[in-house]
């Protein structure tokens, strides 16, 4: 079982940022709206949003998928898959992938809270989202390379700069109509990662505004 740490145990490493507690507050109040309810059929994922300081600076950990995995070759993907048996939910689903896709230590894992699931359709998951404070600072990633072609690591003021969102022709994918993605540096972010980041950054306004 993948045991996360806690709010309080924060002050055990890097103290989690004011803009990131706001965060928690927004997603705590958002928690009892989210009123998904997806079809039987749908195959259940958790994906991990995690933030952590590098270079003193926020950062969001990506990574490009492989062409070896079965589903969204060589897109650009929060660590994250489908739910277990040994999984008690999705939020530990997360933990656990995170863990086996990049070396991440479920226990020095502050969580936030839950984002607004997300339906991809065309492969028929519900990705349900978890956002999450790494206390250890500069952290080295230990990718596994049957599912990691390369790690991204995004800085969240460049995530968040407008000059990263598009719409367009998704730049490497043949999709056949415009879409909206974001663009930063090596990473092009779309799809139900781009969706996530979408619902990521309104609640990261909103949390800004109630710092003012």
């Amino acid at each position: 079982m993948e045991a996360s740490a806690t709010l309080a145990q924060a002050s055990e490493g890097e103290p989690l940022p004011p803009l990131l507690r706001a965060l928690e507050g927004v997603l705590r109040k958002r928690a009892g709206t989210y009123n998904f309810k997806p079809s039987a059929r749908r195959r259940a994922a958790g994906v991990l949003v995690l933030f952590y300081r590098r270079a003193g600076l926020i950062h969001l950990l990506f990574f490009r998928r492989t062409e070896q995995v079965s589903t969204h070759k060589g897109q650009v993907a929060f660590p994250g898959g489908s739910g277990e048996e040994i999984d008690r939910d999705l939020h530990e689903t997360a933990l656990r992938e995170a863990r086996e896709e990049l070396g991440v230590d479920a226990s020095r894992v502050v969580p936030l809270g839950a984002l607004k699931p997300f339906d991809t359709y065309v492969s028929n998951f519900v990705v349900s989202p978890f956002c999450g404070w790494l206390m250890d600072p500069d952290p080295v990633f230990v990718p596994q390379p049957f599912e990691v072609d390369e790690v991204l690591e995004v800085a969240l003021d460049d995530l968040r700069h407008r000059r990263s969102r598009h719409r367009g022709q998704v730049p490497g994918f043949k999709i056949p109509v415009p879409l909206t993605y974001f663009r930063v540096g090596p990473a092009v972010i779309w799809g139900a990662t781009g969706g996530i980041v979408e619902e990521l950054l309104e609640a990261l306004d909103e949390a800004e505004k109630s710092l003012a």
